[in-house]
């Protein structure tokens, strides 16, 4: 989840209606695993359908995508690319994390502890190749864009929205801000939910405005995040986002801070700066997105992954309002 900012940031509430009109970009892995992780079994486990093949993430993007497309939002679905070498400890440590709650998991089934089970069993989802390529396919018959980051999705969307591409990014993590994104929109694929007894809203957050309130520069950010940490390194220990921002506006630099706190200077740090000063995105143009296709929905989520009628055709019913779905047997602009 990167760096967290959440106590320096002002988060506005925001209705999906604010984002009419606007392309934005979506964090695909990060949601995905939320989907998986929200819509469970008894067991802890993902949805499946009847032959025992997850579901979870197909029923999360299908409803969320029709829902930003019935609000005039046109989504930009970002993939995760290869990540960086320096992100292999914070994907060590998950994996270890991981597979400590698979081992928890498996005893809470083996003694049928449901309680136990449905607490650990979110913990050890995973979002698979197959299940990468199965969102794929949905989102080409749902005829939104998606693309693949060269390396990491909100760092990609980041630049894009820099460079005014789309509107915003929605994410949950704050390295979108220390990434550059002009707009970063919390919430989004959530927004209208409930969660632990309260409406979830998607929150607006400005990069400028954080900037200003708190009178850094994009440059000091980016040393803030990483003192108090990043999935690139581990962070300063003992130095929060409060201490690193009284730290940072004092001594201006990491390399100053830590010489006059006796800190020893993070390793790379050229490095890890460069990654959210210039991150890769790719040069391709986004493509537009075109027209969902009925009986490839059909097809795809009823006849291979078992969807009900119901949930398809509340989601084609949204497709159908915002004049985003080509019936069977119909012929449009894009058949030519």
């Amino acid at each position: 989840m990167g760096c967290n900012l959440k106590d320096l940031a002002e988060a506005v509430p925001i209705e999906l209606s604010d984002l009419a009109g606007q392309r934005v970009g979506v964090d695909v892995f990060l949601n995905a695993y939320q989907f998986l992780t929200a819509m469970t079994g008894p067991d802890g486990k993902p949805l499946t359908n009847a032959d025992g093949v997850a579901t979870s993430h197909l029923m999360g993007f299908l409803d969320r995508a029709t829902t930003m497309i019935q609000a005039g939002i046109d989504p930009v679905f970002i993939f995760d690319g290869r990540p960086h070498q320096l992100k292999r400890a914070t994907l060590d440590e998950r994996r270890e994390r991981k597979n400590s709650a698979k081992a928890k998991w498996e005893s809470a089934v083996e003694s049928g502890d449901e309680k136990a089970a449905k607490k650990f069993g979110p913990q050890t989802a995973e979002y698979t190749p197959v299940m990468v390529a199965q969102t794929k396919q949905l989102f080409d018959a749902l005829g939104v864009v998606w693309i693949e980051a060269p390396m990491e999705a909100e760092g990609a969307g980041a630049v894009r929205c820099a460079r005014g591409e789309i509107a915003a990014v929605a994410s949950q993590d704050w390295d979108t801000l220390l990434y550059g994104s002009p707009v970063m929109v919390r919430n989004l694929m959530a927004h209208g939910t409930r969660r632990f007894g309260r409406v979830i809203h998607a929150q607006r957050v400005e990069l400028a405005t954080l900037l200003e309130t708190h009178q850094l520069t994009q440059t000091q950010l980016v040393d803030l995040g990483i003192m108090v940490g990043t999935d690139f390194h581990p962070g300063i220990r003992g130095i929060g986002p409060k201490t690193g921002l009284k730290l940072i506006k004092e001594y201006g630099t990491i390399e100053a801070v830590c010489a006059a706190k006796d800190k020893e200077i993070p390793t790379k740090l050229d490095e890890i700066r460069e990654l959210f000063h210039n991150h890769p995105t790719g040069d391709d143009l986004l493509p537009e997105h075109t027209i969902a296709n009925e009986k490839s929905l059909r097809y795809f989520l009823q006849e291979e992954m078992g969807f009900s009628e119901r949930r398809l055709t509340r989601a084609l019913d949204r497709l159908r309002d915002a004049g985003r779905l080509k019936q069977a047997g119909q012929t449009t602009l894009f058949d030519f």
